[in-house]
């Protein structure tokens, strides 16, 4: 009975493209340095995925640059959205996927809530490749950081980098 209920949402509380452009629009205006992170980070750390509304099988992943770059072209009938988002919990060792289906939960403060492991992603993925993921001016740069939220990001990056430090150790 309970996968039925699930099956049947009505279409308009799926994330229709509208929404998610309105949502990174917002993500912009008041969350910024997240809007940084998703429109400079790869594919693997947060992405789009298109799903068809008549067979959920058929899915296109996107980065969410790409979305944004190429919103004009972007289907908007007959199609849904989902943000999903890597992050990573220090204390647990593990990656965890945050996965962002439905309209109510597409909201700034979810993702704002998740700043700090979305960092911890970056920072733990940098340690994976012999780098750090730390405030220097290539990551200004390639983020497009704005100058009044980097001694917060920089604070949350050194925090992740020093814990991942002392698990390593």
């Amino acid at each position: 009975m309970d996968s039925i209920q699930t099956n049947s949402h009505k279409q308009d509380n799926y994330i229709l493209k509208s929404n998610l452009w309105k949502f990174f629009k917002t993500l912009r205006a008041q969350a910024n340095p997240i809007y940084c992170l998703f429109v400079a980070s790869p594919i693997a750390y947060a992405w789009v995925t298109i799903i068809d509304k008549m067979d959920s099988t058929i899915q296109k992943r996107i980065s969410i640059a790409q979305f944004i770059n190429t919103l004009k072209k972007m289907p908007s009938t007959s199609k849904y959205y989902r943000l999903s988002i890597n992050t990573y919990d220090i204390d647990m060792g593990s990656k965890q996927s945050v996965e962002i289906s439905l309209q109510h939960e597409l909201s700034p403060e979810v993702v704002t809530r998740l700043l700090p492991a979305i960092i911890a992603n970056h920072c733990i993925e940098a340690n994976r490749r012999g780098e750090r993921f730390e405030m220097n001016d290539s990551i200004r740069k390639q983020y497009k950081f704005k100058e009044k939220y980097i001694d917060e990001l920089q604070l949350i990056m050194e925090q992740c980098n020093n814990a991942i430090d002392e698990k390593s150790e």
